[in-house]
Order: C-alpha cells, then sequence, then structure tokens
C-alpha cells in the first residue's frame, strides 16, 4: 500500500488526499468524492467532500478526521475498474473500506485549458 498525504479543511469538512509528486491529467467524480488519474492511470488524489458523513457511513465506529493518524491506498485494476483499497487508521484502531472506480479514458473538462 502506498502512504497518500492528506489535508482537511475542517471549515468546508472537505478531506484531499494526495500522493506528493503526482500530477492530476483526469478525474472521475462519484457522487461526493473526486478521484484523480495521472497520465498513466495510476491514483494521483481523491478528495472527499463531506468527508464527516463519508467516514461515519464507511467506518462502524465514529470517529473524527482529525484523529486520523494515517492513510493508505492500494489500488488493484481490473476491466474498467480500479478498486482502492483504503487503510485507515484513527486513535489506534486500523479501518479497511474498498471503493470502486471506473477507469477514465479522457481527460477531466477542468483540466483542459
Amino acid at each position: 500500500m502506498k502512504e497518500f498525504k492528506f489535508d482537511y479543511d475542517e471549515e468546508n469538512d472537505d478531506l484531499f488526499v494526495y500522493l506528493e509528486g503526482a500530477e492530476s491529467t483526469g478525474a472521475v467524480e462519484l457522487g461526493n468524492i473526486v478521484v484523480d488519474f495521472d497520465a498513466q492511470g495510476n491514483l494521483a488524489a481523491l478528495e472527499i467532500l463531506d468527508a464527516s458523513v463519508f467516514f461515519s457511513k464507511l467506518i462502524s465506529t465514529a470517529i473524527k478526521i482529525a484523529q486520523i493518524e494515517s492513510l493508505a491506498i492500494d489500488i488493484v485494476n481490473f476491466r474498467n475498474m480500479e478498486a482502492l483499497q483504503l487503510k485507515i487508521i484513527a486513535k489506534g484502531q486500523t479501518y479497511m473500506h474498498t471503493l470502486l472506480v471506473p477507469r477514465i479514458k479522457t481527460s477531466s473538462p477542468a483540466l483542459l485549458n
């Protein structure tokens, strides 16, 4: 699993998880989650809007985003999907969850000049 850096905007309740040095060339929006990929189709970043609500549904125990100690993501490619396996460590507990994301074929309109 790759260790990702993350920043939390408490005012807007947005969590931005990113691989340092990776550059986004396309994105997929899945409800409150935006997944960014680099030119090779590898995960570059992911933004979770309304992060507190997302994590309360993802993890059976309520945790505050500020209590997250580390976040790692492993990517499993299959067919036209990516499986993002999240490993979240908070308050000494480890939580695992998998998100399925469609593989993108075109650039994000937001990144076009």
